[in-house]
């Protein structure tokens, strides 16, 4: 879903890749796989519900004092999880939104320079994902 907003570029979105902050142009956003933080069993105990917390790493170039252009990328991921919370259809996906988000992070480069190349914020993505185990295993 971040791939197909015109705010990042398909390239700069990646799953896990942080080399993508070598290449391309900001904004960035890395997605983590997530922790199962909670699991519920309902019904007829074929149902598990299953509660994830992905983090979505999203990069800007420090500005100096200008924070624009991470808020409207920080924004941006936000806006897009909450338009979207099944997370474009995904299979057992029945809500997904960004629960936390830290206040602004920075990157330096190697070497100890006093200047930060990226400011980063880390979004905490909390999914719901309903699944039916029906027909396999003791359910069957």
């Amino acid at each position: 879903m971040l791939q197909a907003d015109d705010s990042f570029a398909a390239a700069d979105v990646t799953l896990g890749d942080f080399r993508v902050l070598d290449s391309g142009g900001p904004p960035y956003a890395v997605i983590l796989p997530g922790a199962i933080v909670e699991a519920r069993r309902s019904g007829d105990w074929s149902q598990v519900t299953f509660f994830w917390e992905h983090e979505v790493h999203v990069f800007e170039r420090f500005l100096g004092d200008d924070y624009a252009d991470f808020v409207t990328a920080r924004q941006t991921v936000v806006d897009i999880v909450a338009r979207n919370p099944t997370l474009g259809g995904n299979a057992g996906i029945s809500n997904a939104l960004v629960t936390r988000a830290t206040s602004p992070l920075y990157v330096y480069p190697e070497g100890g320079a006093d200047v930060p190349t990226f400011v980063l914020s880390i979004l905490t993505v909390r999914t719901v994902e309903e699944v039916l185990y029906s027909g396999a295993g003791e359910f069957a």
